[in-house]
C-alpha cells in the first residue's frame, strides 16, 4: 500500500469553505467579485458557500461585502479556556490514573455537553466500547460525575437551558430524569465538593467528579475517576477517591490562579 493510500480523504467542500474564510480574513472583509478573484470556484459555488457560512454564524454580510462572524470569538474563548484547562490540568489527571489504577479525566462543558479533553488510564482500567466513546463524542451532563459536578455550579438559568436544550435522557434505570430530582442533587453536590455517577451512566460503573472553578468561583472544567463497581465500593466511593480527585482540583485551581493573578501583575 502507497503513502497516498494511506492518507486520509479530504472532504473537499469543506476545504472551499475553509479557503472561503482565510481569504475573508487576509482581505479584512470581501465582495462577491473579490472573492471570485482570489478563490477558484464558480460565483454560484462560492454564493452557496458563503449561504450556509452565514447560516451556521461564521460569515456575516454587511452590505456587499462579506465579514467573518462573531461565531469566530466565541470559538476563540472557548479554546483560551480548554487549553488554560487542558495545560494546568493534564498531570494531575496522569497522576490520578495512576495512584488510582483507574480510569481518570478531564472534561470541559460546550453547548450544554460534556467533552473530554484528556483521559488517562490506569494499570488495572480496562478500554472499553464505552471510554472510547467518551474520547471521541460529547456526553450528557446530567448522568456523569463531572458533569454533575459542572452543572451544580452554572446559573440557574443555564442549567434550564441545557435540560430544555438537551433533556435528561435515562440511559440506567439510575439515571436522573426529573428535573426537581437532579436540583435537588446539584445542591448537595455544591455543599459536599463532589458529585457521584452511582451506575448512571453505564451499568457497573461508578465515577467520582469534582469541578474545576475560576477564581470567580465559575466552572471552567471537571476531573473525574471512574471503575467498576467491584473496586469503587464503601470507604473507597465514599472517601478515599473523592479526597484524591478534590486534591487533583484543588491543584489545578490554585495552578490556574496563580498564572492568571501573574499575568494581571506581570
Amino acid at each position: 500500500m502507497t503513502d497516498t493510500e494511506n492518507e486520509p480523504r479530504r472532504l473537499k467542500s469543506l476545504q472551499r469553505a475553509t479557503k472561503l474564510i482565510e481569504t475573508i480574513e487576509q482581505l479584512n472583509g470581501a465582495r462577491l467579485v473579490d472573492l471570485t478573484k482570489h478563490v477558484d470556484l464558480s460565483k454560484g459555488s462560492i454564493h452557496t458557500q458563503l449561504a450556509t457560512l452565514r447560516d451556521a454564524g461564521y460569515i456575516t454580510k454587511r452590505g456587499d461585502e462579506y465579514q467573518l462572524g462573531l461565531r469566530f470569538v466565541t470559538l476563540g474563548e472557548y479554546v483560551k479556556g480548554t487549553q488554560r484547562v487542558y495545560e494546568a490540568a493534564k498531570n494531575q489527571v496522569d497522576r490520578l490514573a495512576a495512584e488510582t489504577g483507574e480510569y481518570a479525566d478531564l472534561v470541559v462543558e460546550n453547548e450544554g455537553l460534556e467533552v473530554a479533553l484528556k483521559v488517562a488510564r490506569g494499570k488495572r482500567a480496562m478500554e472499553t466500547e464505552y471510554h472510547i466513546s467518551v474520547e471521541e463524542t460529547p456526553q450528557y451532563l446530567h448522568n456523569s460525575s463531572a458533569g454533575k459536578a459542572i452543572l451544580a455550579h452554572l446559573p440557574e438559568d443555564r442549567v434550564h437551558e441545557i435540560i430544555d436544550k438537551h433533556g435528561l435522557n435515562p440511559r440506567t434505570p439510575n439515571t436522573i430524569t426529573d428535573r426537581d430530582a437532579l436540583f435537588d442533587q446539584l445542591a448537595v453536590i455544591r455543599e459536599r465538593g463532589y458529585a457521584v455517577n452511582d451506575e448512571e451512566d453505564i451499568r457497573g460503573f461508578r465515577a467520582v467528579g469534582a469541578p474545576i472553578l475560576d477564581i470567580d468561583s465559575n466552572p471552567i472544567g471537571a476531573i473525574s475517576v471512574s471503575a467498576p463497581t467491584s473496586r469503587l465500593k464503601g470507604e473507597r466511593f465514599e472517601t478515599e477517591i473523592p479526597d484524591r480527585v478534590m486534591q487533583a482540583t484543588n491543584v489545578v485551581e490554585i495552578d490556574i490562579d496563580t498564572s492568571a493573578h501573574g499575568r494581571r501583575t506581570g
